[in-house]
């Protein structure tokens, strides 16, 4: 789709399952399970939602996914399916790894990095050689030592190669136009450095929300995860996101949506989905 200048491809990079009471924490499951349907583990479909833009003659990659380095034992814990979900669909649209000028993952989290390094002959490679990477400091930084109950969200194979010697990665301390219509917000709340994307151009927006906003189910600000390390800062940051969202009309990207992952949201709360996907 084309928002002005931007040139926007919604995907998925891959798929797999999670625990329902981990995406609705104290939600009860007889509200957040009429939303979404759990099977006989209690787990619930995800998806790992991506976005390709082109502005100014600029490629973007946001978010890559959980990527092909999972154990075998894991990637059937998670039933995970499609983990070249992102490369192929670069390579339906012409674009080489090679040819991506920018990465901004919302947080390093083992489902939205893993797919930022890959296992090539034996060694482990970054999949978007020439890219500048973009993440918050505070991310990194408790990325590398992490609290008792977040250690597990974090591989760092995922993303301590970014900083062996390529001088591809460049730190943030909050808010930056990191290029010309790429905007970051630092948010939190998930976790110590979570970032959303906001691409403009001219009146016209896009942001994608990262674990601020996993499904359409957390469209309903007191939804959150029993993930967030601070839900009400969580709260906060989407009352406002989503003020903004309504009164400017910004398309949003959900990260883990299945269905329905890119879309407006009206006035009246109500979703109304683009269902155009790369």
């Amino acid at each position: 789709m084309r928002l002005g200048d931007l040139e926007l491809y919604i995907l998925v990079a891959g798929r797999w399952k999670a625990d329902g009471g981990l995406m609705f924490g104290v939600v009860p499951k007889v509200l957040w399970e009429k939303q979404k349907l759990a099977d006989g583990n209690n787990m619930i479909d995800m998806a790992c939602v991506g976005l390709v833009a082109r502005l100014n003659g600029k490629v973007i990659v946001c978010e890559t996914g959980i990527g092909t380095k999972l154990s075998e034992k894991r990637a059937q814990q998670v039933v995970l399916r499609e983990p070249e979900g992102l490369l192929h669909s670069l390579k339906r649209l012409g674009i080489r790894p090679d040819e991506v000028d920018a990465v901004i993952t919302t947080h390093l989290h083992w489902d939205h990095a893993g797919g930022l390094t890959r296992w090539d002959k034996g060694c482990l490679e970054l999949t978007f050689p020439k890219a500048r990477h973009f993440i918050q400091r505070s991310e990194w930084d408790f990325a590398l030592r992490p609290d008792i109950r977040s250690q597990s969200a974090y591989l760092t194979e995922d993303f301590t190669p970014l900083e062996d010697g390529n001088q591809l990665v460049e730190f943030l301390d909050g808010d930056a136009e990191v290029m010309p219509g790429v905007q970051i917000r630092h948010v939190g709340g998930h976790t110590p450095g979570s970032q959303i994307l906001v691409l403009r151009s001219g009146e016209l927006a896009c942001a994608v929300t990262g674990d601020l906003v996993c499904q359409t189910p957390h469209l309903r600000v007191p939804w959150t995860m029993s993930a967030d390390l601070e839900p009400l800062r969580v709260m906060e940051e989407k009352a406002r996101l989503f003020e903004e969202a309504q009164k400017h009309r910004w398309l949003l990207v959900l990260s883990h949506e299945t269905d329905q992952p890119a879309g407006y949201l009206e006035e009246d709360g109500r979703w109304r989905p683009e269902p155009r996907l790369a």
